[in-house]
């Protein structure tokens, strides 16, 4: 689809979103009881957040995870969800060029190991001494460095 929409259509959609994701992170966010619709919630602002992503070339977990935490979730809780929702993702991505794909199994293997040292470290630290107020900052932040790293290598 993104063949047939003018890319900087797109672009201002992804600029809109981004800064009201950005701006609405440093806002306090009243936690919803509800998980149900919390649940039902994300699944509908899912496939909007998945087709925008998928016109950018970024991946979903990107949108998500603030969208879910404005939704009313718990930001420690809205990351486990998201690293749960763009693994499949990731996976159906890389299986159209598992067949053409050069393998170094030193570099693989070495990416694997570090990668989880890494994600197990960050969870545990992240887990003991970030409140989650703290953790949604963070995330703001990120979003624009992001953002306007992406601005910069459009020019």
């Amino acid at each position: 689809m993104a063949h047939y929409i003018n890319q900087t259509y797109i672009l201002y959609i992804y600029l809109a979103v981004v800064i009201y994701l950005a701006f609405s992170l440093f806002k306090p966010v009243k936690e919803k009881e509800d998980v149900q619709e919390n649940f039902r919630l994300a699944l509908v602002f899912a496939v909007p957040i998945s087709i925008l992503a998928g016109f950018l070339g970024i991946g979903p977990g990107f949108l998500l995870m603030p969208t879910l935490i404005l939704l009313g979730f718990e930001a420690k809780r809205a990351a486990g969800i998201n690293a749960f929702a763009v693994t499949p993702p990731s996976f159906s991505a890389l299986v159209p060029h598992l067949s053409t794909a050069v393998w170094d199994m030193r570099l693989t293997v070495a990416l694997l190991i570090v990668g989880a040292v890494g994600a197990f470290m960050g969870a545990r630290i992240t887990s003991l001494y970030v409140p989650s107020s703290r953790l949604k900052q963070i995330f703001g932040i990120m979003i624009v460095i992001m953002t306007a790293y992406k601005i910069y290598t459009l020019f």
